[in-house]
């Protein structure tokens, strides 16, 4: 998990009126920036710094963050900052929330206990914690301890992620960054890039982003223009569904985003890794051996008990969620499409992402 330090400025997470806070926040980023050309803004008010290269620059993580935490004190606009390092995003901001008169430094390895402490609303989904506070568990350290088999068939996908962020193991929840980490459509500019000995050396992935770049732009110029394509987000409600390929050379013409539509019945995250372009046969039956069905509210008729997939050996489940029911087009008797997905995890600790369509179960994807 990447090392980062953190400057939060509480005072900027707002914006005040003229646009002072953001010209100010601006003056912070550059601050961070004469330390390492990887600073970049997280959100409004907090600002991210990779670690790796300028601690070692420096004299280590706790000095690095001494200097940047004095030199954006010196900035003219007085800005009230505080600095925290540690493993991922997300404990790196909570160590600058807690920081005062010195950065807080979070040792290597020690994400876990350092967070065990903080209670569950720090997580900053209102409803999971309310409900884990009914369960009479209010700090992450105990939400860590729960079996993570079990949190998925309880808690959902976002509690996994709420999970994992407890546990250490994840850097930040999704969303959290409301700035993208390059300004545009995310293209790399190779001329601002570092020179070849630098390339790491600031714990980033820019060099390496730019030489792909540069060796896709020579693929383009030998091949058809057509036949280089790249991946884009796109609104609908299976993970097959979400995702369409453009040409490279028309990529800033059609930029990534899922646009503002609701999409009810759709998947939450996260997205499978494997998506199967043609689905595979799959038999789901319950503790009793009888297949599991959905009945027309979107309810399964009995919990999930055992896996088979393509006619293969059985395997036992250890969680499941969903379903997810969709009733597309029902206004067309030719059209109209009924399924219903279910995310489905075994002993073994394999996931899959199973959809019930045509009386049937079929398997659509697998998770890492």
């Amino acid at each position: 998990m990447e090392r980062l330090l953190v400057i939060w400025c509480s005072g900027l997470l707002e914006e005040q009126e003229d646009g002072r806070g953001a010209r100010a926040f601006e003056h912070v980023v550059e601050v961070a920036k004469t330390f390492s050309p990887a600073a970049h803004a997280v959100r409004p008010g907090v600002c991210a710094v990779p670690t790796r290269g300028p601690s070692r620059y420096f004299g280590g993580d706790h000095l690095l963050a001494v200097l940047m935490a004095e030199a954006v004190a010196d900035l003219p606009e007085q800005v009230e900052a505080a600095v925290g390092v540690a493993d991922g995003l997300f404990a790196a901001v909570l160590a600058a929330r807690t920081a005062e008169a010195e950065p807080v430094e979070v040792p290597p390895g020690e994400t876990t206990t350092f967070l065990s402490p903080w209670p569950v609303e720090v997580l900053e989904q209102p409803e999971l914690a309310d409900l884990l506070r009914r369960l009479g568990i209010r700090t992450l350290g105990a939400f860590a301890a729960l079996p993570a088999r079990h949190v998925l068939g309880r808690l959902g996908t976002e509690g996994v992620i709420c999970h994992e962020l407890a546990r250490g193991v994840r850097s930040e929840p999704p969303g959290y960054r409301l700035v993208p980490r390059r300004a545009g459509n995310g293209a790399v500019d190779s001329s601002s890039q570092p020179s070849p000995r630098q390339d790491g050396f600031w714990g980033e992935a820019a060099a390496a982003e730019a030489r792909a770049v540069q060796t896709v732009e020579r693929l383009v110029r030998l091949l058809d223009p057509e036949a280089v394509v790249v991946g884009r987000l796109q609104g609908g409600r299976g993970p097959a569904e979400r995702a369409r390929l453009v040409p490279w050379a028309g990529r800033e013409l059609d930029p990534s985003g899922p646009g503002p539509e609701p999409w009810p019945g759709q998947l939450p995250s996260p997205a499978p890794v494997l998506v199967l372009d043609q689905p595979q046969s799959a038999t789901v039956v319950d503790s009793r051996g009888v297949e599991v069905a959905v009945t027309a509210a979107g309810l399964v008729s009995a919990a999930p008990a055992r896996l088979s997939l393509a006619g293969g050996p059985w395997q036992t489940l250890s969680a499941w969620a969903g379903p997810w029911p969709l009733d597309e087009r029902w206004w067309s008797k030719r059209s109209r499409r009924r399924r219903a997905r279910m995310q489905l995890v075994t002993e073994a600790g394999m996931a899959y992402l199973v959809v019930r369509e045509r009386a049937g179960w079929w398997l659509e994807g697998a998770y890492d």
